[in-house]
């Protein structure tokens, strides 16, 4: 059957390696705000909230809808069929886009604009509902360094996409190619790469290194004892401490992140002048840690295999940025310094994601993880990006400035480090368990 060929455990990287490459060409919603000033010159607006709101309607599809759609797909019928999915909605949604910048009146292009960009973060969501538990399910040795190879792509985006479109933009001005090219992306690299290639592994399977040597030795003697499923795992108290750990994470990340060229402008326009901030400061923070970031994605993922799992890391990525966040603040009046702490900022924070995804399969096993997984952070993590950058925003636009905003972000933050600190003591006392039962045996 068609739905089960695909790349086997001989070749197993590949899916991370090319989960790198797609995810490097086709989750372009961290660009939309590239798009925001070009819409309202295109359109003659006066203000840009119309605009900006575009951004929920993409993180609904891309966090909260999309996840638990692939993740019950992919579970039942592998990876193939979410893929597929993922195509059309981009296509969709990228095709809107270039109809609504053909039309003039504002007050119909901007129902295209929210239609268009909802279905661009929905295909995203199928997608990453998707590549993250496939990898999990063929890497339960070394989830870290895979789905640290894997999450970096999302990321790179920026990195690739920011100058050429910026260069085309300046040459050729902002226009519908833009969106036609990343019509034709998501169609090569889904439809040539993710589908005839992407499979689930057999129900039973493991990597020979995890196989048991005896019927006495458990090839899980780290990590989840048997497969739960999403009803089993919500019984669990440990799916409610890992929720509350994502919940607080997201909505600390997205306090900062979503403000902080605002954060920025704010400190510095005491020592200079606001068209400096924006056209040299703020950009080149935003590609450094942009770098900075996968860098982070790709340390994190192998330092958590080599302390010997995520919960021993969980806890440091959220207590790293906490202190950063805290020091950012303190000396956000100093170019210097904001580029420091920031790059330890987006360092820290770009374990976050990787152990998120490794995390899951380690505690609650494979059999089921796309489901399991998909609704854990949809539903965690989805809020935190759907609400943090407008509580945060509206923090500071009730207290005319940005200190108690992040006062309140390194609280939520510290919170999620002790709840992962939790975390980290429950999993110690199991592994003793387990060893005591081991020598018993």
């Amino acid at each position: 059957m068609w739905l089960e060929k695909g790349i086997g455990e001989d070749k197993r990287w590949f899916y991370p390696i090319s989960a790198f490459i797609i995810g490097t060409a086709i989750v372009v919603n961290q660009l939309w705000t590239m798009f925001y000033p070009h819409i309202q010159a295109h359109f003659n607006l006066e203000t840009t909230a119309s605009i900006v709101l575009a951004a929920t309607f993409s993180g609904m599809g891309a966090m909260i809808i999309g996840p638990p759609i692939a993740g019950t797909i992919l579970d039942k019928y592998g990876p193939k069929i979410p893929f597929i999915m993922s195509a059309i909605s981009m296509v969709i949604g990228h095709s809107l886009i270039i109809k609504m910048l053909s039309m003039n009146d504002w007050s119909k292009a901007m129902y295209i604009w929210y239609l268009g960009s909802f279905m661009v973060g929905l295909g995203g969501g199928f997608y990453s509902g998707t590549y993250t538990a496939t990898v999990g399910k063929w890497f339960p040795d070394k989830p870290g360094t895979a789905m640290g190879l894997a999450v970096a792509g999302t990321g790179s985006a920026v990195i690739i996409y920011s100058p050429l479109i910026g260069a085309y933009i300046k040459n050729h001005g902002f226009s519908g190619n833009i969106f036609f090219i990343f019509v034709i992306m998501s169609i090569v690299c889904l439809f040539g790469l993710a589908v005839p290639f992407w499979k689930t592994p057999p129900k039973d399977w493991l990597p020979a290194g995890m196989k048991p040597a005896s019927k006495t030795s458990s090839a899980k003697a780290k990590g989840a004892a048997h497969d739960y499923t999403l009803q089993e795992a919500v019984k669990d108290r440990r799916f409610w401490l890992l929720y509350f750990c994502f919940i607080f994470s997201a909505f600390s990340n997205m306090f900062f992140l979503q403000n902080v060229s605002l954060i920025i402008l704010e400190g510095l326009s005491k020592v200079m002048d606001t068209e400096t901030i924006l056209v040299s400061v703020i950009p080149g923070f935003l590609s450094a840690s942009a770098i900075a970031g996968l860098i982070g994605r790709f340390s994190w993922g192998v330092i958590t295999d080599r302390l010997g799992g995520p919960w021993k890391t969980l806890w440091i990525v959220y207590l790293l940025p906490a202190i950063v966040m805290a020091l950012f603040y303190l000396g956000y009046h100093s170019v210097i310094l904001i580029f420091i702490t920031g790059l330890l900022f987006y360092f820290g924070s770009g374990g976050e994601p990787v152990i998120h995804y490794a995390i899951v399969p380690y505690v609650f096993g494979r059999k089921h993880l796309g489901k399991v997984m998909s609704v854990l952070n949809s539903f965690s993590v989805g809020l935190g990006i759907a609400f943090g950058p407008f509580v945060g925003a509206y923090i500071k636009d009730v207290t005319g400035g940005y200190f108690w905003a992040l006062v309140l972000a390194v609280a939520i933050r510290l919170c999620g480090t002790a709840f992962a600190l939790l975390g980290l003591k429950m999993s110690l006392q199991q592994e003793g368990a387990d060893n005591t039962i081991t020598k018993t045996v």
